[in-house]
């Protein structure tokens, strides 16, 4: 071992340098969190297994597991845990686990597909005459996300209507295509038709409903 004395104004500063000795520092070691998301991808509601058991720390085992799902829900906690995601959208799930070293975080995305409407309504009576109102009802369609949001009517004589329930009377007798155009919170969109024959009651077959 050799010595150097450096003097400086005040004092000195003492330099040892040790001939000979190497010393490394190893690479530092940190809690490691990983997530496997089965699946990530699918028709919403999905339905997701979120698994943690491949995180490591190399002081000791993982104390606690935490889950941040992504689409409002409270915090969860366990290795091993299973969600709903309830409605169209991608999500980003973040792990944080805790162990002797500290904490460790990953993220995972997910991404639930939107399930697109189905239109189909009834109208009554089912063979109005010119100028009686007409009820025409959406009510049979559906929506496997149950967010129909728009319900949008087209009446074939240049009359339009909106909502679950619309009314419309025919000022003349033909022959008229109904479109029903219902939509979901995604945007996606279904249409429906059907003909409606108006009578005329001028020719005597209205019956009791004049």
């Amino acid at each position: 071992m050799k010595k150097r004395i450096a003097a400086t104004g005040a004092g000195a500063i003492l330099l040892l340098i040790l001939a000979g000795c190497t010393s490394e520092l190893g690479p530092i070691q940190r809690v490691t969190a990983a997530i496997i998301a089965s699946p990530t991808e699918g028709k919403a509601p999905l339905s997701v297994h979120l698994d943690a058991s491949r995180s490591t720390d190399p002081q000791g085992p993982i104390s606690e597991y935490l889950w941040d799902l992504g689409d409002g829900s409270p915090v969860v906690s366990g290795q091993e845990v299973e969600h709903t995601f309830q409605r169209a959208g991608e999500y980003l799930v973040t792990l944080v686990v805790v162990g002797p070293s500290g904490t460790g975080r990953s993220t995972a995305f997910v991404r639930a597909l939107n399930n697109p409407p189905t239109a189909s309504f009834t109208f009554l009576p089912s063979d109005p005459f010119a100028g009686e109102s007409v009820t025409f009802d959406a009510s049979g369609s559906s929506d496997p996300d149950n967010d129909i949001v728009r319900y949008t009517w087209e009446f074939g004589d240049g009359g339009t209507g909106e909502g679950r329930i619309a009314t419309h009377a025919y000022a003349h007798p033909g022959e008229f295509l109904v479109i029903l155009t219902v939509t979901d919170s995604a945007g996606a969109e279904a249409r429906a038709t059907r003909l409606v024959k108006v009578d005329d009651c001028s020719s005597g077959g209205c019956g009791s409903r004049r």
